[in-house]
């Protein structure tokens, strides 16, 4: 029964990315490979590919563009995207996501992390986590404070455990290294209960700033 196997890229820039994956692809199945009456390879019809991450209307163009160059056929590959054809408000836009920072095996706790080689923006925190404020951090030495991973070769995830904001008025303490005694972040949610209620009002207040939209 004909069945199709998609396969999804993920980070790094898309055009390079989709070429090198499908080039990848067209040599490891060659004996199935046709080519079009232009020039252009394309996958046996059993795989394709999903390209849905950095889609939207300047990114497509330029992915065909280099696949048309390395004489590969645009029949290899689909796109998915969502509201970036229409606005590019998301997640990356204050580089905000939710990862698994820290697992239990048998008892013992281990250090859990992303770190894609293709895009360093994307590595994440390392390990139990606490946000403290700085003054309250006390004594550090320099290999302390996160360097991220310096080239292919480098430490995955980087090193060091102390990640600083920009103002240096906060810290994110890595790899269970923080006093929890001192953590700013509150428990809501744990385990399928709700810990902490807020209402919207609430969120709103805390979130606003002096004499913004919600402070009437």
């Amino acid at each position: 029964k004909f069945g199709r196997l998609v396969v999804r890229p993920d980070s790094g820039d898309p055009a390079t990315i989709v070429c090198e994956v499908i080039t990848i692809l067209l040599e490891q199945f060659k004996e199935d490979v046709k080519v079009t009456s232009t020039g252009h390879k394309v996958l046996p019809p059993y795989i394709r590919i999903l390209q849905g991450d950095g889609v939207d209307w300047e990114s497509i163009p330029k992915i065909l563009e280099k696949l048309d160059q390395a004489k590969i056929a645009a029949d290899n590959v689909g796109f998915g995207s969502g509201g970036s054809l229409l606005q590019k408000l998301n997640r990356d836009t204050f580089k905000c996501a939710f990862k698994c920072a820290e697992i239990t095996v048998n008892g013992t706790p281990r250090d859990v992390f992303k770190d894609p080689k293709t895009d360093k923006g994307k590595a994440s925190k390392k390990g139990r986590l606490t946000l403290q404020k700085t003054e309250t951090l006390g004594t550090y030495k320099e290999e302390d404070v996160y360097k991220p991973r310096q080239g292919e070769d480098g430490v995955p995830g980087g090193t060091g455990y102390l990640h600083f904001s920009p103002c240096k008025t906060y810290v994110t303490v890595a790899s269970g290294m923080g006093d929890v005694s001192k953590d700013i972040l509150q428990l809501v949610y744990k385990d399928g209960e709700l810990i902490m209620d807020q209402t919207l009002e609430d969120i709103r207040k805390r979130a606003d700033i002096p004499d913004g939209p919600f402070s009437a």
